[in-house]
């Protein structure tokens, strides 16, 4: 079983990976003998209903109740209001583009004309992942039109394929609605980009509006990493370890790649969201065999540090046991590469949080650090920061 600390890592392979056309179907209030109590808006992206024992229920307009949201409390309209400007015409863009997908790519988007309430982005508006999409909400009673894009790395204007810094598109957003504008890749070249944090703008009417987003193009070497600890016992009593793909940038040599993804695997079973040492890892392993685990992928400094949450100062396994929440604003991450020699290599990551229910806000971090060193057993690391 997956539990939330693999969720979290497995997540940044995930969330991209599919891309749903999405349908509206109508709320036949013959269908439920609740009550409407509230709605927010005139375009009835969502409303709060009373059921017959009284608790108030998020409806979608699709009529589909909403689940409980991940801090595990029921929705209300005064949670669910994230401030969106609800006036004039509103946009937001996906919050990165990955040029290599961990797992499939996706060729297709069906643009939308629809009211259907922002979704969670691992399973909702955000499933495109190698071109751009424009989400366009027009909250006036006129049909509004977008003149034109533009995209910005920095203060610099990135030019389109046809050589303008601006690419006419002469968008139509009808009166209270949403529709989905996708900026192709023959309009643009997202492979010519470097990684790196970009600027949307739109211009309507000689106002211009902007969005940040990111392009990730570092692509991933790929391996499969045993969780022994998180395994379970199959039908005859043998164990069996829990497997997963692990992820390592390719801008880091052979043995570097396989050394870094395996490291990955090791700091996701072991220091990420728990720290648990289970009874079955415990009853078949001894200190010994934990070290040597931690020897194959880290430094001797590194891995001797990592350890104290396991082992005391006599060597024995200790009892403890916790938990951590990862952070639900996590959407992606990117390495870049920092410097490289013959005994060591350093590279960062930048991180893309976002909120599920508010794409307006978006936020980067390039705070995480990674160094590998070439030791007398090869090429080890010696700093993993955890990305979510």
């Amino acid at each position: 079983m997956i539990n939330k600390r693999f969720a979290a890592i497995i997540l940044s392979a995930l969330i991209l990976t599919a891309c749903g056309n999405a349908q509206t179907t109508s709320n036949d209030a013959e269908e439920t003998t609740a009550t409407t109590s509230e709605t927010t808006t005139a375009t009835q992206l969502y409303e709060i209903i009373t059921d017959e024992y009284g608790n108030d229920i998020v409806i979608d307009n699709s009529g589909d109740a909403i689940e409980e949201t991940a801090e595990g409390f029921e929705t209300t309209a005064a949670e669910y209001n994230t401030g969106n400007p609800e006036e004039g015409l509103v946009y937001f863009v996906q919050p990165s583009i990955m040029l290599y997908p961990r797992y499939k790519q996706l060729d297709d988007w069906e643009c939308r004309d629809t009211e259907v309430l922002r979704n969670f982005h691992y399973d909702g508006e955000w499933n495109y992942c190698k071109e751009l999409i424009f989400a366009f909400s027009n909250f006036t009673d006129e049909p509004v039109t977008v003149d034109s894009i533009q995209i910005f790395c920095g203060d610099e204007p990135v030019s389109f394929t046809n050589g303008s810094d601006t690419l006419d598109i002469n968008f139509t957003v009808q009166p209270m609605h949403k529709t989905d504008y996708l900026l192709q890749s023959e309009d643009f070249d997202y492979s010519a980009c470097e990684s790196g944090i970009y600027r949307t703008v739109v211009n309507i009417g000689g106002e211009k509006s902007e969005r940040e987003f990111y392009i990730n193009n570092c692509e991933l070497y790929r391996a499969k990493h045993s969780a022994e600890n998180w395994g379970s016992y199959d039908d005859n009593g043998n164990y069996v370890s829990y497997e997963y793909d692990v992820f390592a940038p390719t801008f880091l040599n052979e043995e570097q790649q396989h050394i870094f993804a395996q490291a990955n695997g090791v700091m996701s079973d072991w220091f990420w969201c728990s720290s648990i040492m289970r009874e079955s890892y415990r009853s078949t392993h001894t200190p010994d065999d934990f070290m040597q685990l931690l020897y194959s992928v880290f430094t001797e400094e590194y891995a001797n540090e990592l350890s104290k949450i396991y082992i005391d100062e006599n060597g024995n396994f200790v009892d403890n046991g916790g938990d951590r929440g990862s952070n639900i604003c996590y959407f992606d991450h990117c390495f870049i590469p920092v410097s490289a020699d013959e005994n060591t290599v350093e590279f960062k990551a930048v991180v893309t949080y976002c909120h599920s229910d508010n794409p307006y806000e978006l936020s980067f971090d390039d705070d995480f650090h990674y160094v590998m060193k070439n030791t007398e057993n090869g090429w080890r690391v010696d700093r993993f920061d955890v990305w979510n």
